[in-house]
């Protein structure tokens, strides 16, 4: 709406407002003169017309009644036309463009409009014409009088196609008459309906609007005119739309996510329940993903995910359920399965199909294998979705340990060997606080003299109630969590502490070697966590060796490097444990700054058992005497292995054979006995 609406709006000269109307003085005077003039004229022009007093007198009555008839009807009209400007207008002009839009005053009707008034026509004519909503006032009987420019550019039509139409113009088809029934109903009784409702643009595409409807009667209570104010919320629902699918599905693959299919395994089991059929759960985790991802790229390992859904997707049927729980692990769920046998011949043949070769945009094949638990409801006693999917979770986790690539059913004692796990994980987070960790030390001898050489610092929990734990039992659960920082740090930290103990006792010392796990290694701070026990307990570093395996040194060999290098740096002896039966590389070997080799017991014990069986130890000691290391081998057990050994060059031997690992106490006797000359071998 603009200034033009106002173009025939006069504005007095003198800035006095007037009513449309005379003033009442005014009125009132002009009534009086008007007035006298008919009394003092009539009366002279009857007297020269009628000379007949009698017919004079009759006409005179007459006179007096048309004076009555004219001055009432007169004022009657004079009533009705102020009535009428004293309303604000309900209809449109005649004209066209944005003067059909509301109505304004017009310059034919000869009336001068105040200054405020004309103000307030041009304040709501831009509200009007500029606010957000599309407006839209029709007739009492539904027919389209006035609306604004947010109608136009929401609904697709102009005003000069919207108005004079219908309101059912905008309908789109998507109701019931019902619905209209309830709107109509709400008009009645209270005036107003406000709501969501689908509509209909010009271009023919159906649209979600908020509209608010309200009914404008007049002081007789009759409807006039219907005025609608609508907001149209196609974008709000896309927004919408799109949050919710974010919600509930894995952007990456477009499968449901763990949200999703957890709330669709509890209907599939309801089902299930109800049916007495059998629904069987599949977790498939990704062998070898971690690789792809670290070597070609996360782009390339957000490939391979799409692909290996997409392939999973094409060996289900159409009612059974594949979504993505997170990170490279699928759920598959069953719903009405036969039998335990028809579950493992799908099993293996998602096996295959993820195992197939995964042509990649970067141009190479990934490669990757899948390790499948399966869990039965209610086979095993499993009622809910969570159960379901922990069973199923502990039976994949079997699978990776039977070497992955194969599937494994759930069976009860995986959840009792999973309560025991979690039991034993929690007593170990507090045994450190609790002072139920201790060292035992087992020697090592010197080949030559056959006297203790240096010891191996070996981890042992003398769990409160229970006693000692086998350490095969304790450490690889310590190994698998964060637990391992804390007590790997303990356990070097208490070598220091046990080798000042012994100097300030004035008693014999021997090198220490203290293992280190592959996740203390992997945090990149062991060169500081070696140094802080140094000094804390101000012990020289000539005592203290760490052990560490190969596999930690091949994952990322230029840190490995770097890491050895600050260690060694400090004082500290290297030695390489369990050498030869990871995936060694002789390349690297020769770069590493180490002290020593130990030579698995594995191989130790094939001397004297297999043909042939000490052929590896034979190139181990040659193999490190060439890069001048000194060689250790562990796990002898018989003096055929110990003599073998020291003809042969072995450096030093540890094993049963010369001693088990014992107390601290136990290590001082050992030292004692061989300052006196006894030879316990």
């Amino acid at each position: 709406m603009n200034e033009q609406i106002f173009r025939a709006a006069p504005a007095r000269a003198h800035g006095s407002p007037e009513t449309p109307l005379r003033r009442p003085a005014q009125v009132a005077l002009t009534y009086v003169a008007l007035g006298a003039a008919w009394i003092l004229y009539s009366d002279n022009l009857l007297l020269a017309m009628v000379p007949d007093a009698s017919l004079l007198a009759s006409i005179g009555l007459d006179k007096g009644l048309a004076y009555v008839l004219v001055t009432g009807l007169l004022l009657y009209g004079l009533l009705m036309r102020r009535d009428r400007h004293s309303l604000p207008p309900q209809h449109v002009d005649g004209g066209s463009g944005t003067n059909r839009r509301i109505g304004a005053p017009r310059h034919e009707d000869n009336r001068e409009t105040s200054e405020a008034q004309v103000a307030r026509w041009r304040q709501w004519a831009m509200a009007f014409e500029h606010i957000r909503d599309g407006v839209m006032i029709t007739d009492a009987h539904c027919r389209i009088q006035t609306v604004n420019a947010a109608f136009s550019a929401i609904t697709g039509y102009s005003a000069d196609e919207a108005i004079g139409a219908s309101a059912r113009l905008l309908q789109s088809g998507r109701h019931a008459p019902e619905f209209y029934q309830q709107m109509w109903a709400a008009l009645q009784t209270e005036g107003r309906w406000q709501g969501e409702i689908w509509n209909r643009r010009k271009n023919g595409e159906v649209f979600p609007e908020w509209l608010t409807l309200n009914v404008v009667r007049d002081g007789a209570g009759r409807v006039t005119h219907y005025v609608g104010v609508f907001t149209d919320v196609s974008r709000s629902k896309t927004v919408e739309a799109q949050l919710e699918r974010l919600a509930h599905y894995d952007p990456l693959t477009e499968l449901p996510n763990r949200v999703l299919v957890i709330d669709r395994l509890a209907q599939v089991l309801l089902r299930s329940e109800r049916r007495n059929g059998t629904t069987a759960v599949l977790v498939i985790d990704l062998d070898g993903f971690k690789t792809v991802n670290d070597s070609l790229g996360h782009p390339a390992g957000d490939e391979l995910l799409v692909c290996i859904a997409a392939r999973l997707q094409s060996r289900l049927r159409t009612d059974d359920l594949l979504g993505r729980l997170g990170g490279d692990e699928f759920l598959v769920a069953l719903e009405g399965c036969a039998t335990p046998a028809e579950v493992a011949a799908l099993a293996r043949d998602l096996l295959d199909t993820v195992a197939a070769p995964v042509p990649l945009s970067c141009g190479q094949d990934a490669y990757v294998t899948a390790s499948i638990g399966i869990s039965l409801h209610p086979v095993y006693g499993s009622r809910s979705v969570v159960e379901l999917l922990r069973d199923a979770d502990a039976a994949m986790y079997r699978a990776k340990e039977q070497g992955r690539n194969c599937f494994c059913f759930y069976t009860s004692d995986m959840n009792a060997e999973a309560i025991a796990k979690l039991e034993l994980e929690a007593a170990l987070s507090r045994a450190l606080a609790r002072g139920e960790l201790l060292l035992h030390y087992q020697p090592k001898v010197d080949a030559r003299s056959g006297l203790v050489a240096g010891a191996e610092a070996l981890l042992r929990w003398n769990r409160k109630g229970v006693g000692l734990v086998p350490p095969g039992q304790f450490i690889p659960v310590a190994e698998q969590s964060s637990l391992i920082l804390a007590i790997g740090a303990w356990v070097i930290d208490e070598a220091c502490r046990q080798l000042r103990a012994w100097m300030d006792a004035g008693q014999p010392l021997v090198r220490v070697a203290v293992n280190v796990a592959a996740r203390q290694f992997a945090a990149g701070d062991l060169d500081q966590v070696v140094a802080r026990a140094l000094h804390r307990h101000r012990v020289d570093a000539q005592w203290l060796e760490i052990e560490i395996t190969e596999g930690m040194l091949i994952t990322e060999p230029q840190a490995a490097i770097s890491m050895l290098k600050r260690i060694k740096a400090l004082g500290v002896k290297l030695s390489l444990d369990d050498f030869g039966t990871g995936y060694s590389s002789l390349a690297y070997l020769q770069h590493f700054p180490l002290d020593a080799l130990k030579i698995d017991q594995s191989f130790t014990r094939r001397i004297g058992q297999e043909p042939d069986g000490a052929a590896l130890v034979d190139a181990v000691i040659a193999l490190a005497h060439r890069l001048h290391l000194r060689v250790v081998a562990e796990g002898v057990e018989t003096p055929q292995q110990r003599d073998y050994l020291r003809q042969h060059g072995c450096d030093e031997m540890q094993g049963y054979h010369f001693a088990h690992p014992a107390p601290a106490d136990a290590l001082q006797q050992r030292l004692a006995a061989d300052a006196c000359g006894h030879d316990p071998t």
